[in-house]
């Protein structure tokens, strides 16, 4: 596609369908909030992302039995939550099913008890499982969907795995259909492209080992770049990241379906001839900054060689 199409493209789609409208709602933290995150070990003054910068996302839901809940409840970054909001009004119009969604300090932030009770949630200032680095749940850009069906795998050295939550190893052959047996919902690969339409590229059902089906987030770089911005550069930021992976989409569908996706990070990259967006912003802020602020303008590196 030409310069001149993409460039067509962009507006067309940021006024068609880009600005999320959502009927969930979005809502600051409250003091009490922040307290009980604190209280409950969820929150802390080390976290890369403060209460101010989290925003509570709440909206409805249809559980397993097909029963209407309107109390679903998941804490994000600021710049994220209108996408998030979308995300979940479109698992409800998908009836896709949610066994539950509440906030991890109902679990004081401890992930086994939230996924031994198949929740879902977000933002839990915590490492990486089995690891010492943060997990990007610690910047409230990590979402993990029905644990029980969409368990985090493991292997050990002699191709053992184990399954997290326990009773997830049911959910090892990720068949949806199986002959003589009942269809099986809720299972995240069902909303992958719902992810990634709305800036949730990377899901650990791609990953090889451990695998976490359950698991959805931006990459780790842009979770430090967005931490680090201003609250309204990181949302300029992250309405960029969106548009320019729908724009791509729309222009390359068959890549895309294939997952070749080069994102925006990438594309800020080539365009300030630079290795490595976040060292860039920690070097020179502004001119990141300038370069968020302009108009996107090609669709030449839309897809991996």
């Amino acid at each position: 596609m030409s310069t001149y199409w993409f460039k067509r493209l962009i507006p067309a789609l940021i006024c068609n369908s880009l600005l999320p409208v959502s009927a969930a709602n979005i809502t600051e933290l409250s003091g009490k909030d922040c307290r009980a995150m604190t209280n409950a070990g969820v929150m802390s003054s080390a976290a890369p992302v403060q209460c101010r910068r989290l925003r509570q996302v709440q909206f409805k839901y249809i559980d397993f039995q097909d029963q209407q809940h309107n109390n679903g409840s998941i804490i994000v970054m600021d710049a994220v939550s209108p996408y998030v909001a979308t995300i979940f009004d479109r698992l409800y119009e998908l009836k896709f099913p949610i066994n539950k969604a509440q906030p991890i300090r109902h679990y004081h932030g401890n992930d086994d008890l939230s996924m031994a009770d198949n929740n879902t949630s977000a933002f839990n200032y915590r490492p990486i499982t089995g690891k010492r680095s943060l997990s990007v749940h610690a910047y409230g850009l990590a979402i993990d969907i029905n644990p029980k069906q969409n368990p985090f795998v493991e292997f050990g050295e002699q191709g053992s795995a184990r399954f997290k939550p326990g009773d997830g190893a049911k959910y090892a052959n990720r068949m949806k259909f199986r002959y003589g047996k009942d269809e099986r919902q809720g299972f995240a690969e069902d909303v992958v492209a719902t992810f990634a339409d709305n800036g949730f590229l990377y899901w650990g059902g791609f990953w090889n080992t451990p695998i976490d089906y359950q698991h959805f987030q931006v990459s780790r770089n842009m979770a430090n770049l967005m931490s680090a911005m201003p609250a309204d550069n990181a949302s300029q930021f992250f309405d960029n990241y969106v548009q320019w992976y729908q724009a791509c989409k729309v222009s390359y569908p068959t890549a895309y379906a294939e997952h070749k996706v080069n994102d925006y990070v990438h594309y800020l990259e080539t365009k300030l001839d630079s290795k490595s967006l976040n060292k860039t912003f920690i070097q020179s802020p502004e001119k990141v900054i300038a370069a968020i602020q302009q108009p996107l303008q090609t669709s030449t590196i839309c897809v991996k060689d």
